[in-house]
């Protein structure tokens, strides 16, 4: 459930960002006049929503990755620094600590599962919430890399993938922001082209 949390957010942030993008685009060409909005006021609006929703996607997959860290921990089939503290049976998701085959006449459902190539298996929204929101891209068990686009087997979600890494990107992008500006003046500055 928690995965689910962040999926929609992960989710919401795409489109908030979308439309900004799109409100960019039909101010820029023009389109603002038929509509009698202001170029300013769609151009400012579109740069608000794709700000934001580039903002909550990148605070998202950070704070998912937290939880990601910590739920796992905590369930004890994963360890951030090294071995987990339990045995995986075949039946149980590594990921959520629940059985993966649920009975129809005990919970009233039956999940999608999926099985990475190293033979761990999963429920799917648990492993996609592992592995595109939470920023994991090996098994919850054992480590081994996950083949993210065998996964997606749907060619309309790899713009989920593209999205995370467009996310990924911009956050490297701010954080070393600062230390890219400082060696440009550096540069700048030693060679006397203030």
């Amino acid at each position: 459930m928690v995965y689910k949390w962040f999926l929609l957010i992960y989710k919401l942030s795409y489109a908030v960002g979308v439309l900004g993008y799109l409100a960019i685009m039909f101010t820029m060409f023009g389109f603002n006049v038929f509509l009698r909005i202001k170029a300013e006021d769609s151009m400012d609006m579109g740069v608000v929503l794709l700000f934001y929703g580039l903002y909550y996607g990148v605070m998202g997959r950070d704070f998912a990755e937290i939880c990601s860290d910590y739920m796992a921990a905590t369930i004890g089939f994963y360890n951030r620094g090294g071995m987990p503290s339990r045995n995986l049976w075949g039946d149980i998701c590594a990921v959520c600590g629940q059985k993966i085959l649920v009975e129809v006449e005990e919970e009233g459902f039956i999940e999608d599962t999926y099985q990475l190539s190293c033979g761990h298996i999963f429920h799917e929204f648990c492993i996609r919430g592992w592995c595109i929101v939470g920023k994991k891209q090996t098994c919850p068990y054992c480590s081994e890399k996950v083949d993210l686009q065998r996964m997606m087997n749907n060619p309309w979600e790899k713009t989920h993938v593209l999205y995370a890494r467009l996310l990924d990107w911009l956050r490297y992008l701010v954080a070393w922001q600062p230390i890219i500006i400082g060696i440009v003046h550096g540069i700048n500055f030693s060679l006397g082209l203030e």
